[in-house]
């Protein structure tokens, strides 16, 4: 078992390095599977889990989780879980704290496919990846077939004495009529049957499980299986999740789907790595910065403020006019986080990314992203407002900041401020803790937009663009 870091290269582990094109096969099919769980908005085929940089090296993307594979099991954490910026020890990281703190983001996070799931209350026990996927394939089908078992309408022949559906006119004037079997057709018919192939899927994929769980998880499994117990024992294979076709009346069973599909891939009957073992489960830390901070405004703020995310109707050009013909807006813009706090709009951009502490900094300017400043101001302008947020996360055994830092931005006979936030990410053992400090960072953004210390942005055509 290795633990490293997200974007950070290492040597190829032994048992990978003779199966390279085999996980690389495998890595793509897992990345082919994430839109079950996620669109992160890559369109890219090429799998963006682990890139192979040669000479035997490989290099961790900005994915968080586990690749179980060969017998090697690669534990690939937030960057942010480093003690400090360029500290890369691993020794005091365990899967457990991974686990931990996954279930309090996801809780939050909306940017997930995780219907009708409590993440936390469900999975505070849960110590590895495998396990929490499992847990959560189980409560899905659960509370699918409480809503209400799948039927669908399936083709059948059959041979019989009354006319059902198409009859086969070949066949009978070919093999009924000469062998004197006139009342007998040959027809196909469709009907609504409980006994499909999804159905069968998921029961194969069930009792699949069945070995690895225990406790309140296999009471819930035994009870799947007596529901399903009408669908037809029959072994299934990855490919069979493609043949089935779903109408988008059935969304909770196209995740479903999907998750079978995934353990059918990675099957595997214990969690330690053995040399048979395979999976991958894998998160963008940058979709659960986000999502979680968002979720946790939303929460935080809820009775007090109107809090969006992803709001998009507003678009940088409001019209393309050619020869006096209109054409419509383009770019439209889409703001992580907008907050309509009484009389106020607070525009916020989450970026999950490295950056110093802010205290003393008057280089902040240049760690932050120059992109990221264009965006941010072109925000400002566009909605009107004089005062627009770059979040970051803070490593994981920073104390608080007591400093923000606002980036002032010359703009017509106005300012914008651009202020830059480091927020506490990481929970360690006490959640309230950390709970506290972020509620204490937000809302001391929403009472004052004047108390923070002014760093001026310089205007220099040198700037260097951060990372």
């Amino acid at each position: 078992m290795l633990n490293v870091y997200e974007e950070t290269q290492i040597a190829i582990p032994g048992e990978w390095q003779s199966a390279v094109g085999e996980l690389e096969q495998f890595l793509e099919a897992n990345w082919e599977l994430r839109s079950v769980f996620y669109e992160d908005g890559d369109i890219t085929s090429i799998q963006q889990f682990l890139s192979f940089a040669g000479q035997g090296k490989i290099r961790t993307g900005r994915y968080i989780g586990t690749i179980a594979f060969k017998g090697q099991q690669l534990n690939i954490f937030p960057k942010v879980f480093k003690p400090a910026a360029n500290d890369y020890d691993t020794q005091d990281l365990s899967l457990p704290l991974l686990m931990k703190n996954l279930t309090e983001w996801l809780n939050y996070c909306s940017r997930f496919n995780y219907p009708y799931i409590n993440i936390k209350s469900e999975f505070e026990d849960t110590n590895d990846l495998r396990g929490l996927f499992v847990s959560l394939y189980i409560r899905y089908v659960k509370n699918a077939l409480e809503h209400g078992l799948f039927y669908q309408y399936e083709d059948k022949t059959e041979d019989g004495g009354a006319i059902r559906g198409q009859i086969d006119i070949r066949d009978y004037a070919l093999n009924k009529i000469p062998r004197g079997m006139a009342d007998r057709f040959l027809c196909t018919y469709s009907s609504f049957e409980f006994d499909n192939r999804l159905n069968r899927i998921i029961k194969y994929t069930c009792k699949l499980l069945h070995s690895e769980v225990y406790g309140e998880n296999r009471r819930i499994l035994r009870h799947i299986l007596l529901r399903l117990g009408e669908a037809a024992d029959v072994r299934c294979k990855p490919s069979d999740c493609d043949a089935v076709q779903l109408s988008p009346l059935h969304g909770n069973y196209r995740v479903i789907l999907g998750m079978s599909k995934m353990f059918l891939l990675n099957q595997t009957a214990s969690y330690m790595p053995d040399v048979n073992e395979s999976f991958c489960f894998l998160f963008p830390a940058e979709y659960l910065f986000e999502g979680f901070i968002g979720g946790f405004m939303q929460g935080l703020l809820r009775g007090r403020a109107r809090v969006r995310l992803q709001a998009s109707e507003v678009s940088l050009v409001d019209d393309i006019v050619i020869e006096g013909q209109s054409h419509g807006r383009a770019f439209t813009m889409r703001h992580d986080i907008l907050v309509e706090h009484g009389d106020k709009v607070f525009i916020f951009d989450a970026k999950y990314k490295e950056i110093s502490r802010l205290k003393g900094n008057p280089s902040v300017a240049r760690e932050a992203s120059q992109a990221d400043l264009y965006q941010v101001f072109a925000y400002a302008a566009r909605r009107g407002v004089g005062d627009v947020y770059l979040l970051y996360p803070m490593f994981r055994l920073e104390d608080e900041e007591d400093s923000a830092a606002r980036l002032v931005i010359p703009f017509a006979e106005r300012e914008v401020n651009v202020h830059i936030v480091r927020l506490p990410f990481v929970f360690g053992d006490d959640a309230e803790v950390t709970r506290a400090r972020l509620a204490s960072v937000l809302e001391a953004i929403f009472s004052s937009q004047s108390q923070t210390p002014e760093v001026t942005a310089p205007h220099t055509p040198h700037q260097r663009q951060g990372s």
